[in-house]
């Protein structure tokens, strides 16, 4: 259950800084910041922010997927047998 609920806050965040919703999340966020260091390099630097809120969303998209497809393993469950035991030469059946 872990998994799931770690892949949903990926798909979250991958949904909150996508390309599409961040042009709405920059500005309230030097707004927020306003008068502090942070804001002004933020306002500097807006290429640089846009940039790095793109790469964040496609790798936490990329995790996202990869955690959402993952098998979940039990404590009770028991490995698939994958190779069948061989039969020597000369051993009855």
């Amino acid at each position: 259950m872990w998994k799931k609920i770690r892949s949903g806050v990926m798909f979250l965040i991958a949904c909150i800084a996508s390309p599409c919703c961040t042009p709405i999340i920059v500005p309230i966020g030097i707004a927020l910041l306003a008068g502090t260091p942070f804001a002004v390099w933020m306002s500097a630097n807006l290429g640089w922010v846009y940039g790095g809120l793109t790469l964040l969303s496609v790798v936490s998209l990329v995790l996202g997927i990869r955690w959402w497809n993952q098998k979940s393993v039990s404590k009770n469950s028991k490995p698939e047998v994958t190779m069948k035991p061989t039969i020597e030469i000369g051993e009855k059946l």
